[in-house]
């Protein structure tokens, strides 16, 4: 059975972002891990075909305080998704710079995609999508936006050479497919 690993950025205990996400993996019929951002450091992820990073309520500090949990991901070379705080956490670690409080989103929003990638399949040009952020991130030099909107630019971002993609929204809401667009593509080698 292919694994899909699902690392918590919430604080143990807190499953509000982790929860949905391992719903809809499973239905894809994946199995679904998560595991907590502190176990980060002693988790073997050459066990799993990809790996999805949750976003997290704890506030403005938290590419500061998780950032050492994530240097693995610049040498990762399997597919990982970040949402919000993981897309964050991944943006600082690639030299995006990091807004505090610039471009700011509570609730929903529309964002436009405006360039064709698989992630999007069976998803319409324009989509609504939850926001929960007041910290965004600038687009780093090695990845291509995806999907912007009209308060904040960079929502959904892919490395230019790598299976690594990030998204400032949380599509664990209303965006299911794209979670399981990347299930997908995680199984068919094709990001």
């Amino acid at each position: 059975m292919k694994k899909i690993l699902i690392i918590n950025n919430a604080e143990p205990g807190i499953r509000e972002f982790a929860a949905p996400i391992e719903k809809i993996v499973s239905e894809t019929g994946a199995e679904a891990v998560s595991i907590e951002y502190k176990d980060c450091l002693t988790s073997h992820f050459e066990d799993f075909d990809g790996i999805i990073l949750t976003g997290s309520p704890q506030g403005d500090d938290i590419v500061n305080h998780h950032l050492p949990y994530f240097k693995w991901i610049r040498d990762y070379e399997k597919p990982v998704f970040g949402i919000c705080a993981g897309h964050h956490i991944t943006g600082y670690l690639y030299g995006a710079r990091l807004l505090r409080s610039e471009e700011p989103e509570s609730g929903d929003f529309t964002v436009k995609i405006i360039q064709n990638d698989p992630i999007f399949s069976d998803l319409p040009q324009d989509f609504t999508v939850r926001q929960m952020h007041n910290d965004s991130i600038t687009l780093p030099e090695d990845f291509v936006l995806l999907a912007t909107a009209d308060t904040c630019k960079n929502q959904l971002m892919k490395h230019k050479s790598k299976p690594l993609y990030t998204s400032q929204f949380h599509p664990e809401f209303y965006n299911h497919q794209l979670i399981r667009n990347f299930v997908a593509l995680c199984f068919a080698g094709n990001l």
